[in-house]
């Protein structure tokens, strides 16, 4: 029997890296696009319209997409339960306060607004504080999934150890785990822009194109030689360099922000998340609850 895994989150949380690790694997066949959003955006098109956009791939365990969407939208969780009870969710998330920023840099690469401050893009976008209400937006799917089916993967985590999280990914899926990755510590979605986009875009239509013939590994040895690596390098302009820091009192005001928030995940996983501006507020928690006890539905042999 197949089985389906979603990626809910968060908007630059590594779910491109996820997506791309999920899709090395040959045992796991992904989406196309990467970003479905059937159960956010496109529900009404009907459970056959989202079964079209896995590729007949005989043979495969699980099959993979991962969209941000849904750990915002109060309707995914219990429309994904409802699709499929038995599927499991790998839920991304990051300091919300280096979210909120990358997402200020994200909007500006993509030409959304124009280069400005992250406090002026603060003020216009609301968003970049809700998408990292984690807690919030978890508990609807604690509440339509056992907890046995969701996995919590933190950002930090995957950038200080990849190839571990790597096999902690597999094994939670339920594939081989002792398979690695030619792609393991390649960064996705940097927050630069190109000094010319027919190069980029002709460049990753090519890698695009190999992904889908399953030659992911020939990629990455490409992408390692030093002449590709110098090109990709010098056709890159980073947006930080162009756009200052967040001021120091808005880093605290956003400390007090998320706060309660950050608390109220550290009590629903049962785990202190790794990031520093709350360590001294929120309580480590060293012992999981019992499984009967722990948020979401009585726990399902998964």
């Amino acid at each position: 029997m197949t089985r389906r895994v979603i990626g809910i989150g968060g908007q630059k949380c590594a779910s491109s890296w996820l997506h791309a690790i999920a899709g090395s694997h040959p045992q796991i066949a992904v989406s196309e696009p990467k970003e479905v959003d059937f159960f956010s955006y496109y529900f009404d098109r009907g459970y056959r319209w989202y079964e079209g956009h896995f590729p007949a791939a005989p043979g495969r365990m699980a099959l993979f997409e991962s969209s941000p969407s849904y750990l915002i939208d109060p309707r995914a969780a219990e429309r994904a339960a409802r699709f499929d009870p038995q599927m499991k969710i790998l839920a991304l998330l990051r300091d919300p306060i280096a979210r909120a920023f990358s997402n200020h840099m994200h909007e500006i690469v993509k030409g959304h607004i124009a280069p400005c401050t992250f406090e002026e893009g603060l003020r216009n976008n609301p968003c970049y504080l809700d998408q990292g209400l984690y807690a919030r937006h978890l508990r609807p799917w604690f509440d339509a999934f056992p907890a046995a089916s969701i996995k919590v993967l933190f950002a930090e985590e995957i950038g200080a150890d990849p190839a571990g999280t790597a096999v902690e990914v597999f094994d939670f899926i339920g594939v081989d785990p002792g398979f690695r990755s030619a792609i393991l510590s390649e960064r996705r979605n940097e927050s630069d822009r190109p000094r010319h986009a027919l190069l980029r875009k002709s460049l990753r239509g090519g890698g695009d194109w190999l992904r889908r013939q399953g030659m992911e590994p020939a990629l990455a040895r490409i992408k390692s030689q030093k002449l590709v690596a110098r090109l990709l390098a010098a056709n890159s302009i980073s947006i930080k360099s162009e756009i200052p820091p967040m001021r120091p009192e808005t880093r605290d005001m956003l400390i007090e922000h998320f706060a309660a928030d950050v608390a109220a995940l550290a009590d629903l996983l049962q785990v202190t998340p790794p990031w520093e501006a709350w360590k001294t507020t929120v309580v480590a928690r060293d012992r999981p609850k019992p499984e009967a006890s722990r948020p979401g539905k009585e726990s399902a042999d998964v």
